[in-house]
């Protein structure tokens, strides 16, 4: 099973907005579409003005990526397990040994990033550790 973060900007897809639970939806799968599975799981973060950076909750990846005819590329289906009760925060995930390092971070312009097993641990243990509802791995 692979762990990915999809990126938005708020004025293409507010993630404020658009993220609600037990929703289904479509996203660009640009990069790492020959790994996506049905099954994976997904962390939406939204970029933009520091302020609204973050984390706003997690899905679960319901298709594998097909041509997407009115957008003339990939797409994936997810639907929405959890909308976070308050985003982590760019900051946050920073302040993490491991997360500081995420390819997101290195390299923001995509909207598909893998995380590493580690990396995924890292980003799980954060949201449980901010008292929100985070996937199970390897259950």
């Amino acid at each position: 099973m692979n762990v990915y973060i999809f990126q938005s900007v708020p004025d293409r897809f507010d993630l404020e907005t658009e993220l609600v639970k037990n929703k289904k939806d479509t996203w660009y799968a640009t990069r790492y579409r020959k790994k996506m599975k049905v099954g994976d799981y997904v962390f939406f973060w939204m970029a933009g003005p520091d302020e609204r950076k973050g984390v706003y909750g997690w899905g679960v990846i319901d298709s594998d990526p097909y041509i997407k005819d009115d957008w003339n590329s990939y797409g994936v289906d997810v639907t929405y397990k959890e909308k976070f009760g308050e985003r982590l925060s760019k900051s946050m995930l920073q302040g993490d040994a491991i997360l500081k390092n995420i390819l997101l971070f290195r390299a923001p312009q995509a909207t598909n990033f893998l995380l590493s097993e580690e990396e995924a641990k890292a980003l799980i243990n954060l949201t449980k550790s901010r008292g929100e509802n985070p996937p199970v791995i390897g259950a």
